[in-house]
């Protein structure tokens, strides 16, 4: 048996208890059904940045994660996001997005110093 001979709802179980950033990273525009599934508004409406690699700031394989998930994804679905969960290296790639749909902000392991040099200067509308 190969995985993709798994119907859509145990792939779909099984991207929900992977870490979103290792699935959009490394699922999204391999194949139509894994890029339907993965961005699937089910799936994306609390969208969570948050990884282990990305604690790293100066690391080149965080920086590259990211890069790709800001360019290839972000801009594809931020109409979508209900919720967001984001962590530091993750902020310069959220912030520049506008997010109609978002109602809920976490953030994850800011120091106070760095959260305000962040949002200096940027507006949140939460309607």
């Amino acid at each position: 048996m190969n995985i993709l001979d798994l119907p859509d709802e145990m792939l779909f179980a099984i991207f929900k208890k992977m870490n979103m950033v290792d699935v959009f990273y490394s699922l999204v525009d391999v194949n139509q059904r894994f890029h339907r599934l993965v961005l699937d508004s089910l799936y994306i409406s609390h969208l969570n940045l948050t990884n282990q690699t990305l604690l790293n700031e100066k690391s080149p394989t965080a920086n590259q994660i990211l890069d790709r998930i800001c360019e290839k994804i972000l801009r594809r679905i931020h109409h979508k996001i209900n919720k967001l969960t984001v962590q530091p290296l993750s902020m310069k790639c959220i912030l520049p997005i506008n997010y109609p749909q978002l109602h809920s902000l976490f953030l994850v392991n800011f120091k106070q110093k760095i959260l305000l040099q962040h949002l200096t200067g940027i507006f949140f509308n939460f309607v």
